[in-house]
């Protein structure tokens, strides 16, 4: 790397070219930008004084793999300052001509065109001395030319032009500018191909990528270590088609996109944070390099950029799984790692589809199901990231429903999935006037399996029996002596909870002109209020069976998981031995058990095929599907725990052994039932008719 000081005018003058990186980011200085700078030229061109003025710093690299007869120099940083100048002295040039002055200062004005904006033996393209990318260049290049550019090009570019040709009101002005355009000086630093880092110039220069985005420094993380012709292709072929699918809020998008798509490409377990996305990616990206050239490893980010964008931007072409994502997506953005790798199997892009589009709505309403089933059960949504990205990661590409299917059922405790009873006790005992989802929850009784949907998007919740504390007399007389408890336990609960567009109207009317009034319940179209509208009173009794009605549906919507326990339990099994394969037997009984363990190994196995022999830290577990008879160490002997309880044993055997309670070293995590023990093979034959029942009662 070189650095230097020199004057502006050197580093422009003589046959060069300058190209913006098509990846780099469009012209974005805006007036109070321009105005600085071109007051900073101003006092320069007219102060007497000779010294310079510093403006900043331009990084470069050769680019020598062209056949352009000129030199070219990538911008690595500085495009926002070199635009700006070209665009002062296109403005400049212009005033001149319109003035029509020949020379600025000792400088013929054709010279001035010839040393700052254009190459005099430079053909096409190469005649510009900047290059910007897209419609920037476009527009500059017609400036140059002395021509009005087109409507849709570049807004800053022209307005900028505009500006200066403002400000450049005279004579005097445009010559105290040349003057002080002479006197600016910039760092020129030189990057040498092969040997400097740009990326890492770029980012030491820039803070560390204070003030750019996520996107802006994985973009140039990527593409700056190509070669200038490589850099355009991939990016119009990868990374411009991204930023398509981003559209107007790309930047927040972006980076949202790549939480995501680290967290499911690292195999985390836990939703990757936004501050770490920049790291964690550079790592990710030299780990692809090993095994991989860039241009794949932008296939695979396009890929998955596609899968995000369908759920999370409405870019999903088919409707029914359009409104699915809808559905979804209104509960919940974090479950957007899930869904990606499903969208992943539901169209591969080239390779073959695993899972089809009845199956991926049933997996879509699955976790829609999950989501709402548990904030109507009152429990906890904290977290919900961390856990999206686990099941993410427990989705099989080959078996996407069945494995998603199988990792629902298996979570527990506070990420449960709730039953049917659990939701349908929350639906109807649960004050659910106050919930983010309750308004979904009514639409969608509303309108879910209906070809005539209301849009419910303009309504509110409606109480029919009115929350007010104050309720009118004709209210107290129809809910009896005792109203005031009848309200407390009923107002916010789903049998006195609807949707209407005419909620001030209703306000704490009667229940009759609730129903009777202009566009009251009588007039309602919705579904939601048919039962209203056909009763005489509103009372503890219609609520609750209103309410009754309203589960029915809420329970046929959002239906509980359909899995086989079997199959889930095959699943833990699985797990379970690959867990098993980095302890040994030795480590666990102890080396003096390991023969007698053997033996005892031997005669469970020959009881069944189905058997399998689960070795953990502090144990070993013989499980069918579910596990029956477990080992564990003991000073000089084995302690068996077998999974029967003692009265079901015959009395003789019963008499000898204890239920495992009794035995205060076996706590929590082991199997319970009834314990013994063997100390030499001829004991195993006395136990072994335990274990045979264990075994049969597991198969059961």
């Amino acid at each position: 790397m070189q650095a230097r000081d020199v004057f502006l005018t050197q580093l422009i003058q003589g046959p060069k070219q300058f190209l913006i990186p098509i990846f780099q980011r469009k012209y974005s200085w805006k007036e109070p930008h321009c105005q600085q700078l071109f007051q900073d030229i101003l006092r320069a061109g007219a102060s007497q004084r000779t010294d310079s003025h510093f403006t900043g710093s331009v990084v470069l690299i050769p680019n020598h793999h062209t056949m352009a007869s000129i030199p070219q120099w990538q911008v690595i940083d500085g495009q926002q300052r070199l635009t700006t100048v070209t665009l002062l002295m296109a403005a400049l040039a212009s005033r001149a001509a319109k003035l029509g002055m020949e020379k600025v200062g000792m400088t013929p004005l054709k010279a001035i065109r010839g040393y700052f904006l254009t190459n005099e033996y430079g053909q096409d393209e190469a005649v510009y001395k900047l290059l910007l990318t897209k419609g920037d260049r476009e527009a500059l290049c017609a400036l140059i030319d002395g021509k009005i550019p087109k409507k849709n090009l570049s807004k800053n570019v022209v307005e900028n032009f505009q500006l200066f040709c403002e400000w450049l009101v005279d004579i005097q002005s445009i010559e105290k500018v040349f003057q002080g355009f002479q006197k600016l000086k910039v760092v020129e630093v030189v990057l040498q191909q092969g040997q400097d880092d740009p990326q890492a110039i770029f980012e030491s220069l820039n803070s560390t990528g204070v003030d750019l985005s996520q996107a802006d420094l994985i973009r140039n993380y990527v593409l700056m270590r190509q070669q200038y012709e490589a850099q355009t292709r991939l990016y119009l072929e990868y990374w411009y088609p991204m930023e398509q699918l981003f559209g107007s809020e790309g930047s927040y998008r972006f980076d949202r996109f790549m939480q995501d798509f680290l967290t499911l490409e690292t195999g985390s377990s836990t939703l990757l944070r936004s501050q770490d996305v920049y790291t964690t990616f550079k790592v990710w990206f030299s780990e692809q390099l090993e095994e991989q050239d860039a241009e794949k490893a932008l296939k695979r980010l396009l890929k998955l950029a596609r899968c995000h964008a369908a759920f999370m931007f409405g870019a999903e072409q088919d409707k029914p799984l359009l409104e699915a994502f809808k559905r979804l997506r209104s509960l919940a953005e974090v479950v957007s790692p899930t869904v990606m790798r499903l969208y992943e199997a539901y169209s591969p892009h080239g390779g073959e589809s695993t899972l089809n589009k009845s199956d991926f709505i049933q997996a879509v309403g699955y976790l829609e199901s999950y989501l709402l089933r548990r904030q109507v059960c009152g429990m906890q949504t904290r977290s919900l990231g961390n856990i999206f990205a686990n099941l993410a990661q427990q989705l099989d590409l080959e078996e996407p429903l069945e494995t998603l299917m199988v990792a629902l059922a298996r979570f527990r405790r506070n990420s449960r999935f709730p039953s049917n009873s659990e939701f349908e006790y929350a639906l109807k005992n649960h004050e659910l006037y106050g919930l983010r989802i309750l308004k979904f929850l009514l639409s969608n009784i509303e309108n879910r399996g209906s070809k005539e949907k209301i849009d419910t998007s303009n309504f509110s919740i409606e109480h029919i029996m009115p929350q007010n504390e104050n309720l009118r007399v004709d209210w107290q007389n129809m809910l009896g002596d005792g109203w005031r408890e009848v309200q407390q336990k009923w107002v916010h609960r789903l049998g006195n909870l609807t949707l209407t567009g005419y909620n001030p109207e209703y306000s704490d009317k009667s229940f009759e002109e609730k129903k009777s009034i202009e566009n009251g319940f009588n007039d309602s179209p919705l579904r939601l209020n048919r039962y209203v509208k056909d009763q005489g009173v509103w009372t503890e009794t219609q609520i609750r069976e209103r309410g009754e009605e309203l589960v029915k549906k809420a329970l046929n919507i959002w239906s509980a998981l359909d899995v086989d326990s079997k199959l889930v339990a095959e699943y833990e099994l699985r797990d379970r031995q690959a867990r098993s394969n980095q302890y040994d037997i030795e480590g666990v009984l102890g080396k003096g058990n390991v023969k007698l363990y053997d033996a005892l190994q031997e005669v469970v196995l020959a009881m069944g095929d189905d058997i399998t022999p689960i070795v953990s830290k502090k144990n070993v577990t013989f499980y069918t599907l579910s596990g029956f008879l477990q080992v564990v160490p003991r000073s000089g002997y084995l302690g068996l725990i077998m999974s029967v309880e003692q009265e079901e044993l015959d009395p003789e055997l019963a008499q000898t052994v204890d239920p495992t309670h009794q035995w205060s070293y076996i706590r929590h995590g082991n199997l319970s039932g009834v314990y013994s023990w063997v100390s030499n093979e001829e004991h195993i034959q006395v136990v072994l008719p335990i274990i045979q029942q264990a075994y049969e009662q597991a198969l059961s």
